[in-house]
């Protein structure tokens, strides 16, 4: 039985939610298209451009992605909390920069004055329902899929779907399958064989991430007079060397995405560091890849433990984290609480998360 998705994702609440998509008839409409020899790699740049516009606007956060050939994976962090701290004026701000309005002349869209976001502001019954949208899931992947589609149909000179059906959403109960679902999107072009390494996985939140690391390490290092690589050594992080990625990629941060570890600006979304997420990340890597050897490396298993997930398991979780889990992924307590709320007495992946995932663990999302 189809469990409707306004039982489990609910605007009001905080919430973690790994959702992808795929192109319609899944064609490689994102990238190198062997049937035809059209290249459409470029529109993977207008979906992390979106993506980052939209996160700008929305009080969602953008903790992983990776755009690849046929289709594409968020994981996002809904943020009822933050936008209820708004006020009327920012929040019709918001909207109208989200939904400018069009002047008759052209129709072109005409940047928010002082007059739209007063008489917007005067409608409370209206900013009450903008306020819920700018924390809503689907009003956020909404606005992300139809700027693609309509774009992208552009191009083609065609009308129709551009997507296959609407996006599939799968709650993250707990940091456990936040985790390793991060982990899992960060690793998918290694997996489908677009990238050897995860520096060099272009259009992924991992490779933006340790660019970011990179360039902070190196103005830090400068400032010192010391050398960049002494610093890698001192952390643990194995040579993490940006690859080149798409186009202006030299002025691409991390600011936009959630953090790794809480700052005092910023609630993070994982409760360790970042050094400590893409060593996670670089050794998840070489047990994935077939020319790497398999085995789990002793200084992973302590940090898998501490946030309950199972050191031997690891290896097929990541590689088939979407498979496993159809509907919710989290440790048993979770999964069960997740049905207890759902009005469901059995939910999928209990099997695969007594497999996945060690006891539970004191952290929750």
């Amino acid at each position: 039985m189809t469990l409707p998705r306004s039982s489990y994702v609910n605007d009001d609440e905080v919430g973690v939610f790994h959702c992808y998509s795929r192109c319609v008839r899944r064609a490689f409409l994102c990238g190198f298209d062997p049937v035809t020899g059209r290249d459409y790699s470029h529109r993977k740049a207008w979906f992390v451009n979106q993506l980052q516009h939209l996160a700008g606007i929305f009080a969602i956060e953008v903790c992983a992605y990776a755009i690849l050939e046929n289709h594409d994976h968020t994981i996002l962090r809904t943020r009822p909390d933050i936008v209820a701290t708004w006020s009327d004026r920012e929040v019709a701000a918001r909207w109208l920069t989200l939904f400018p309005v069009k002047t008759r002349k052209k129709n072109k869209a005409q940047t928010p004055i002082e007059e739209q976001i007063s008489a917007l502001c005067s409608n409370t019954e209206r900013i009450a329902v903008l306020r819920k949208r700018l924390s809503s899931l689907s009003w956020f992947m909404g606005r992300l899929h139809e700027s693609i589609a309509r774009a992208a149909n552009k191009e083609d000179k065609v009308k129709g779907r551009f997507w296959e059906s609407r996006f599939k959403c799968i709650p993250l109960l707990d940091v456990a399958a936040i985790v390793a679902c991060m982990v899992y999107v960060d690793l998918n072009p290694l997996r489908a064989g677009l990238a050897a390494t995860p520096e060099e996985s272009d259009f992924t939140s991992i490779q933006e991430r340790i660019r970011a690391w990179h360039n902070q390490m190196t103005a830090q290092n400068s400032a010192a007079g010391e050398d960049t690589r002494s610093s890698a050594e001192t952390t643990g992080v194995s040579s993490f060397v940006p690859g080149q990625c798409a186009e202006d990629s030299s002025a691409m941060t991390d600011e936009w995405l959630c953090p790794i570890q809480s700052t005092p600006e910023r609630r993070g979304i994982l409760h360790m560091t970042e050094v400590e997420y893409f060593n996670l990340v670089d050794m998840s890597g070489r047990i994935v890849r077939l020319d790497k050897r398999g085995a789990i490396d002793t200084n992973l298993a302590p940090i898998l433990l501490r946030i309950g997930l199972n050191p031997d398991a690891w290896q097929d979780t990541v590689s088939r984290f979407a498979s496993r889990f159809h509907l919710a992924a989290g440790q048993i307590d979770s999964l069960r609480t997740f049905a207890t709320k759902t009005g469901r007495r059995w939910i999928a992946g209990l099997s695969a998360a007594r497999v996945a995932f060690a006891s539970s663990s004191p952290h929750s999302v």
